[in-house]
């Protein structure tokens, strides 16, 4: 396997039972994905690494537009740029001037108004989308289809407060997409996080993976323990009474890679969406379906601690273990039937090994997959 040194499953290097997801060094082709709040992108070009590749964001007569970050004369940066007529963008170096639908060459403006060069060059243009408070992209060959299969169908609901926090990690976004979805490290790793202060975390939990609506697996759980006794070590761990033993949330992910934690009242996404081998773009999204006044409240309630205890420190405790996780080789235990299933999954993914597509077809619906399906137990 000659990208071997990014594979993330299995016993060894070069053998894996997951070639499609082991390929996916720099995500799944023909998807949509965030990359932005829909707030930081201007009247200045924002320049970004995505999927790679160099992308220029830009807003146009208040559209969002991305282009290819390199001019084709001589590979400049476009986004050092700037704008000399509506709908277009001028390269610095030459002033190469691209239209920004198109992606075409319109004029070479240092080579007069007749240049040769007019309709022969050009740079590639991304379809672009806003939605939820967010820029989103599409990454792939085949013609994008609608945004609505990519964005949860809870962040198009008319009435919502929605804070966002972004950040550029270090790690694999497979292994940021596995820790998110995975059973166990919630139980151990979050245990002592200011966030989790008045909340029991099971000792331990033992969940099937189900298929749901519109292509998500969640979690199930099947049963647990806050306390169990250790042969040989003793009872762990410690109750505190005045510590509540209510389970508050339900995981679930999809394709691409998009997390989906229920806390009853408000819903937490996030989504690892590659940037270069080895690291991702960590993108948080906190929603609640109000208006008014309850909306008003939630974002005071999100600026005043969720973004920093929840978003902030309790997901960077993620974030150390993400960097440091080398795999393979891996050996895996009961809890990580969630990682399995969400590989499966992804084997599954819209665009196959080797960048064809797949069979085009909407998320799948409950009808498709069944509202209870056990997704998979254990790895077989």
């Amino acid at each position: 396997m000659s990208d071997a040194p990014y594979q993330v499953t299995g016993l060894k290097r070069g053998v894996t039972r997951y070639p499609n997801y082991d390929a996916a060094i720099l995500g799944f082709r023909n998807y949509w994905y965030p990359a932005m709040r829909s707030s930081d992108l201007g009247h200045k070009p924002v320049a970004l690494t995505l999927f790679g590749e160099k992308i220029m964001f830009y807003r146009d007569q208040g559209r969002a537009c991305a282009l290819e970050d390199r001019c084709p004369h001589r590979g400049i940066r476009l986004s050092i740029g700037k704008q000399e007529f509506p709908g277009t963008f001028t390269c610095r170096y030459h002033g190469w001037t691209f239209d920004l639908k198109t992606g075409l060459v319109v004029a070479a403006l240092t080579d007069g108004p007749k240049s040769p060069v007019c309709g022969r060059a050009g740079v590639v243009v991304y379809p672009v989308e806003e939605r939820a408070g967010l820029v989103w992209i599409y990454h792939g060959e085949s013609p994008a289809p609608p945004i609505d299969w990519d964005v949860p169908g809870e962040l198009l609901h008319k009435d919502r407060a929605v804070g966002i926090r972004i950040s550029d990690r270090p790690g694999d976004w497979r292994h940021a997409a596995e820790n998110g979805f995975d059973e166990g490290h919630g139980k151990y790793l979050h245990r002592d996080s200011i966030f989790v202060t008045f909340q029991h975390p099971p000792a331990w939990v033992h969940s099937d993976v189900i298929a749901e609506d519109d292509g998500w697996i969640t979690r199930s759980t099947k049963d647990f323990a806050f306390q169990d006794d250790y042969p040989g070590l003793g009872r762990w761990p410690k109750m505190r009474r005045w510590k509540t033993t209510k389970i508050l949330s339900r995981a679930s992910i999809r394709l691409p890679g998009t997390l989906r934690i229920h806390f009853g009242e408000w819903i937490h996404f996030e989504w690892y969406v590659p940037t270069t081998p080895g690291r991702h773009r960590y993108i948080q999204l906190a929603i609640k379906h109000a208006r008014g006044l309850d909306a008003l409240l939630f974002k005071l309630r999100y600026w005043t601690y969720l973004r920093w205890l929840f978003h902030g420190r309790f997901n960077d405790q993620d974030a150390r273990v993400v960097e440091m996780m080398e795999t393979p080789p891996e050996q895996l235990f009961g809890p990580d039937r969630s990682i399995i299933g969400w590989r499966k999954l992804a084997e599954k993914a819209r665009v196959i090994a080797g960048g064809e597509p797949a069979a085009a077809s909407a998320p799948p619906s409950r009808t498709e997959t069944g509202s209870t399906q056990q997704f998979v137990s254990e790895e077989s």
